[in-house]
């Protein structure tokens, strides 16, 4: 085995699906972002569903005074933290590359940190409240810049797939710079239509900024494991949700109802483009690891399945309650809160629930969910959004919330809490996983259910070890190898010159000597079994039209 000084990716290798922390140095900024975010949500949900307790009748005294930092600490810390929080990690994957300056990334993190504890101040001392928002909203201003220019230097790189995602993750920074410039100007006197969250306000920060980095992750995920997505559909999707963002900002700056209006109606139509986009009464046809499909892929299938169907229900209900809004200029409690809340916590809370136990096990050192994921937490999410929906309908009728509608804060709590618990436990640890199949007897029989092995080579030139990650199929009683660049690939001209080579999986390394073909029909037989192993999505997406060579290597025994 190489140490990690001779170790290397190099150009041509499958992007790492476990890279090591060392590699991917903004895993510690992301889980600071995500954690910060998790507490503002935590301290923020509190607060509302005190705020509701007390609407619905029961002794609290602190709800109301400690409500005004409820929808800041919501929209502005958790939902703004988060995201960003993911952009930090995912974005570099998704373009295989680094975040551009992580001295930026800290300086984004702290702007909005300090932002939403001047918003929290707002609160605890509504002496000066006007200095503390001014200020909240001016490093909110800085942070959502300092993003956006980061986001732009990836996504404009050309390396990466999916490009229907691209301009999604740009209109997601986009919008929240826009928020943040109107944040700041409601706080130095201009007048907002409808205040600081106003619906339009609302849309561009739920629908605009959230919800087009879900999209954009939907696409991605999705389709890299359940299902081809329809790329003109897509298109479309970012396409309306752009205009939609512009004309919902332009309603605001203008304070036209008209084009706030419109931009609601094209924001609920790239909506309806996504989940069309991404079939998604279709999701349970799995793309990867097809031979090797397990209960557990079954499992993380329907829950996937379950949560988005459940988020895109409240996000179709909550657009049209936030279309109601608009077209009545006033909106009743019902039609506010519903709006609000199905979007806020069902649309999105729900998706947090169904991606982050794919995405973050990885960012924390763990494998992927293969224990550990329950269907608790999204349950009791969309219950208590259920209870207050309902409750909130009785307004119609009655002078307040009823009783029974204050159940649904600590839903939502309990459904937070129970959902961290199941993050922190899924999977297993990295290295624990790999003594563990180091220490039992190992064939390659059992490999169709592993993603990734390592390939060492030796240099042209020097004879020097170089490993790189490599995606790989066993079929025949040989290890097929597809280069990722074709002939090109670096690490297929050093086997050409050298054949031994050195193929590391699940920790059992295979010495063996390479060969190779150009035959079309051969190429296309190993390109075959690699879509069966992997999925049509990902090959097309990783290898492409490039592959014109297939190499494949005879390994005796471990």
């Amino acid at each position: 085995m190489l140490n990690r000084s001779q170790a290397g990716t190099g150009q041509g290798s499958v992007p790492s699906t476990q890279p090591k922390a060392a590699q991917r140095p903004e895993r510690t900024l992301t889980l600071l972002s995500v954690s910060t975010g998790v507490l503002f949500a935590f301290i923020g949900s509190t607060v509302g569903a005190l705020f509701l307790g007390q609407l619905s009748g029961l002794p609290i005294e602190t709800g109301a005074s400690l409500f005004p930092s409820h929808p800041f600490l919501q929209i502005y810390g958790f939902i703004a933290l988060f995201v960003m929080g993911v952009d930090y990690s995912l974005l570099p994957r998704f373009k295989v590359g680094r975040l551009p300056s992580l001295v930026l990334g800290y300086a984004a993190y702290a702007s909005i940190t300090a932002a939403n504890a001047f918003f929290l101040l707002y609160s605890i001392l509504p002496l000066g409240s006007f200095q503390y928002v001014t200020a909240g909203a001016l490093l909110m201003l800085a942070g959502s810049a300092i993003s956006l220019s980061q986001v732009v230097i990836l996504v404009t790189r050309p390396s990466g797939g999916f490009p229907e995602a691209n301009p999604l993750i740009m209109l997601s920074s986009i919008s929240l710079v826009m928020i943040s410039l109107l944040l700041v100007a409601g706080s130095a006197g201009y007048p907002l239509p409808g205040g600081t969250f106003s619906p339009q306000m609302v849309y561009l920060a739920l629908v605009g900024f959230a919800g087009s980095m879900i999209y954009a992750v939907e696409i991605r995920s999705v389709s890299f494991r359940q299902c081809n997505y329809r790329k003109q559909v897509a298109n479309l999707c970012w396409v309306l949700q752009g205009l939609g963002i512009g004309g919902m900002f332009t309603g605001v700056v203008t304070r036209s109802n008209l084009f706030s209006l419109l931009g609601a109606v094209l924001l609920l139509g790239a909506a309806l483009s996504q989940l069309v986009s991404i079939k998604i009464l279709e999701l349970a046809h799995p793309l990867m690891y097809r031979p090797a499909m397990t209960k557990m892929h079954f499992r993380i299938m329907r829950y996937n399945e379950v949560c988005m169907l459940l988020a895109s229900g409240w996000l179709v209900f909550g657009s049209l309650m936030g279309m109601v809004w608009l077209a009545t200029g006033t909106g009743t409690f019902f039609v506010k809160d519903s709006f609000i809340h199905a979007i806020a916590i069902g649309f999105v809370g729900s998706t947090i629930t169904c991606f982050a136990p794919m995405l973050l096990p990885g960012l924390l050192g763990h494998k992927g969910p293969v224990t550990g994921l329950s269907f608790g937490p999204i349950v009791i999410l969309n219950a208590g959004v259920l209870v207050r929906i309902v409750g909130d309908f009785q307004t119609l009728t009655a002078r307040a919330p009823p009783l029974w509608e204050s159940v649904s804060g600590p839903l939502v709590l309990v459904a937070m809490g129970w959902f961290l618990v199941m993050i922190r436990g899924i999977g297993r640890p990295k290295q624990a996983a790999a003594q563990s199949s180091v220490s039992r007897k190992f064939s390659l029989a059992e490999s169709r259910g592993i993603a990734e092995g390592q390939l060492t080579v030796s240099t042209r030139t020097t004879n020097r070890e170089v490993t790189f990650p490599v995606w790989f199929v066993v079929a025949d009683g040989l290890i097929h190898l597809l280069p990722v660049n074709g002939s090109s690939t670096r690490w297929y001209r050093n086997v050409s010159k050298n054949p031994g080579v050195k193929i590391t999986i699940a920790g059992h390394v295979y010495l063996g000597t390479a060969q190779s073909t150009r035959e079309k029909e051969k190429v296309k037989q190993v390109m075959d079994i690699f879509r069966d192993k992997y999925g049509d999505r990902n090959c097309r997406n990783f290898f492409g039209d490039r592959t014109d060579v297939a190499v494949s290597v005879y390994v005796p025994s471990p």
